[in-house]
């Protein structure tokens, strides 16, 4: 639905090709070592959150996917579409996802 969206808006091409690639080249471990950091753990963990309709309207608006700007005047339109696809999968008028969290840890050795 969303990529609907953005294509009926002219808004398909936000995020530029190859967005990813310099992180690629130079991963994140590659440039904490060469700051003189090192490994000290990769953690992850999972939380449930529950989202209402209206909350994921927001938070849809709060990114680079259809902010504000982009919606426009199809603001209605959109939330209308948003709440006709989504209500037949709500419990108690929510929407529950797992969302996955993952840190690396990095440290500065100890001087000698």
């Amino acid at each position: 639905m969303l990529r609907t969206w953005q294509n009926a808006l002219g808004a398909a091409g936000r995020v530029p090709p190859g967005w990813d690639r310099p992180r690629q080249r130079d991963p994140d471990h590659d440039v904490l070592s060469r700051a003189g950091f090192e490994p000290a753990g990769r953690h992850e963990f999972s939380v449930e959150h529950h989202w209402t309709i209206r909350e994921l309207a927001g938070h849809i608006r709060s990114t680079s996917f259809l902010p504000p700007p982009v919606l426009a005047d199809h603001a209605a339109a959109f939330d209308a579409d948003l709440t006709a696809e989504l209500s037949r999968h709500t419990a108690d008028d929510r929407l529950t996802e797992t969302v996955g969290f993952a840190y690396e840890l990095a440290r500065k050795p100890a001087r000698a």
